[in-house]
């Protein structure tokens, strides 16, 4: 009976840790669905691997929070480990855990008061804009981007309709994207980008509406894209 009861309990502390770093991540701008996920994988050690981890990378403060939750879930593998051996002994310390959970639910309770969490949350930012340079930030952070934009990278491949062309082609009107910059070789072109002539392997980082990105640039879009 106080095997179920310690399993049940310690379940209960790993469902608080994830929900706690959750909260947390949403604090820094993450969605909370991608924030969820990234949790999970990060105390599992499983799935760390997709592309939305370089949310969490490229990100200063969300590394902190992740190395933290990395630890943890590596502690929790021992005691879960450890754990067999003491149920097999029958010493089980169910006051201990109940102790841990009732810390845990106290932290979950202060971080989803609303008031502590746009404290937090002003308080990432400010830590962001004091002590990180701008080329230290996410891209998507430094360039203000709302949900439904991004950044690409696209590629005049061999063949393309483009080489040749000048750079105003690439963008139609009625597209909502921007040319960032283009990368030729080990150059990079910052400027008149409009009057620039295309040629067979440039990359050229855009920015604009995930959407039409995706439906537009669909061929053309690098393995490099961000």
């Amino acid at each position: 009976m106080w095997e179920f009861a310690f399993i049940a309990l310690y379940a209960v502390i790993i469902a608080l840790v994830i929900e706690i770093g959750v909260i947390l991540f949403h604090m820094t701008g993450l969605e909370k669905e991608i924030a969820r996920y990234q949790v999970i994988s990060m105390l599992t050690g499983t799935g760390f691997t997709t592309q939305e981890s370089a949310l969490i990378i490229d990100h200063p403060i969300r590394r902190r929070i992740s190395s933290g939750l990395i630890l943890f879930g590596y502690f929790s593998l021992a005691v879960i480990i450890s754990s067999i051996a003491t149920i097999l002994s029958n010493d089980l310390r169910i006051e201990l855990l109940l102790i841990i959970i009732g810390i845990l639910f106290v932290f979950l309770f202060i971080f989803r008061n609303k008031s502590v969490f746009n404290r937090l949350e002003d308080r990432f930012e400010h830590e962001m804009d004091t002590e990180y340079n701008l080329e230290d930030w996410p891209m998507k952070t430094a360039l203000a981007l709302d949900e439904e934009e991004m950044v690409a990278i696209i590629q005049i491949k061999h063949g393309s309709d483009y080489i040749g062309q000048k750079g105003r082609t690439l963008v139609e009107e009625s597209l909502d994207v921007v040319l960032l910059i283009i990368r030729r070789g080990d150059e990079i072109l910052r400027f008149d980008l409009f009057e620039v002539e295309l040629q067979e392997g440039d990359k050229i980082m855009i920015i604009g509406k995930e959407d039409h990105i995706k439906e537009r640039y669909k061929e053309m879009l690098s393995e490099d894209e961000t």
